[in-house]
């Protein structure tokens, strides 16, 4: 009883300085917080997590932050929330086998530096649009940098705290592009424990409800930039988890352009994807692509009525002539083939599965990121993004 009273006693005197700056900028509720067994998440995980995330549990607990960033359980089973747990985010070649289809560096836990999930970034469909991990290097755990990945973007590492990171995104949130914020930022972010996300949808109220106004300032901002040529508002609203309109009733700029020409799973097992890139000037000097098309190769989304149904990376590229330079010029477009292996599909179903679903209700997306575009971009006064967008069956 002694011990249990001096720890007690400790978590209440003492938390860790990434933590007090996280209330300073987001306050708790006075009923977040959870009381958890760190002796038997060790035994469970195999590891002893970082103090700045024990602390973040005992203050906030499990929940989400503006309704797309969320804290995980600290478990490896299923979870009352429903949040996944931070074993089951954890990437293992048991669970979670994409991590080796997105060409990363990183090894599949348990092994020394592998990854290991504490945040996870969802977009407005409750899909996986990202997740912050530790670098597990070395025996101490304050030590481990942080790691973040987004869908379409290289893997990230910082060197602070998860919990300063957390911190750092809500400090500076401000001077952000929206599209590359994670959060809305102080003073506009709040953290809902999951309890109490469950106790006001009970009621029929809507938890994240204060977010409306601050999606309706982002969505001028957007609208601004598209009447100036800019990102397209889809794509961007798509990224910046804002509430976007149907993509084929809103205009597209002039710029680079990615058609998707045929889909077809076939028999091998393989998903091949045929797609052209053009200019979209009859001005526009020459570009030469990258291979393979982006950090980790294009990436394809599969999205039917109850969600994400696939997500692949890794697709590797091949131009109409192997070996020949990936070159789209004002009078020739670019056509090139991407192929993806049955083994990077998220659920039990086979590419043939899903292209059939094509037809009826199901949607796909390819995202092709090049530096070439951003500078193409540039050249004509628009914003120098370099991610293009296609999808099949064609929209709009």
């Amino acid at each position: 009883m002694g011990r249990l009273m001096l720890a007690w006693l400790w978590r209440t005197t003492t938390v860790h300085p990434d933590v007090e700056r996280l209330k300073a900028l987001m306050p708790p509720g006075p009923e977040d917080g959870d009381q958890v067994d760190w002796q038997a998440v060790e035994q469970d995980l195999g590891c002893r997590l970082p103090a700045d995330f024990r602390d973040l549990i005992a203050n906030y607990g499990v929940g989400t932050i503006d309704e797309c960033l969320m804290v995980l359980p600290p478990t490896s089973a299923e979870h009352d929330s429903g949040i996944p747990s931070v074993g089951q985010m954890t990437p293992t070649a048991e669970k979670i086998a994409w991590l080796e289809h997105t060409k990363s560096e990183y090894p599949l836990w348990p092994a020394p530096g592998a990854l290991l999930c504490g945040l996870r970034m969802v977009d407005i469909n409750g899909d996986l649009a990202g997740a912050v991990y530790w670098c597990t290097t070395g025996p101490v755990p304050e030590q481990w940098p942080v790691v973040v990945w987004q869908r379409y973007r290289p893997f990230v590492e910082f060197e602070l705290s998860m919990t300063g990171l957390l911190v750092k995104w809500l400090a500076e949130s401000a001077d952000i592009e929206f599209d590359q914020r994670m959060v809305f930022g102080a003073p506009h972010s709040r953290f809902i424990h999951w309890r109490a996300e469950r106790a006001m949808r009970e009621q029929g109220l809507d938890p994240w409800e204060y977010l409306e106004p601050l999606h309706l300032e982002a969505n001028e901002e957007w609208e601004e930039r598209n009447l100036t040529g800019t990102r397209p508002s889809w794509a961007l609203a798509h990224e910046a988890n804002i509430r976007p309109s149907a993509p084929e009733s809103l205009p597209r700029p002039e710029g680079p352009q990615l058609t998707v020409l045929g889909v077809n799973g076939q028999s091998s097992g393989d998903l091949v994807v045929k797609a052209s890139v053009a200019l979209g000037s009859s001005t526009a000097a020459p570009i030469q692509l990258t291979p393979p098309l982006g950090p980790q190769g294009p990436v394809l989304e599969f999205t039917g009525p109850e969600g994400l149904l696939a997500v692949a990376f890794g697709a590797e590229v091949t131009a109409p002539e192997p070996g020949t330079p990936l070159v789209v010029s004002a009078t020739q477009p670019l056509t090139f083939e991407a192929r993806v292996p049955q083994s990077a599909i998220l659920t039990d179903a086979t590419w043939p599965d899903v292209v059939r679903r094509l037809t009826t209700d199901t949607t796909m997306k390819l995202v092709v990121q090049d530096p070439a575009m951003a500078d193409l971009r540039a050249a004509t006064s628009a914003e120098a993004d370099d991610v293009i967008v296609g999808w099949w069956p064609p929209q709009g």
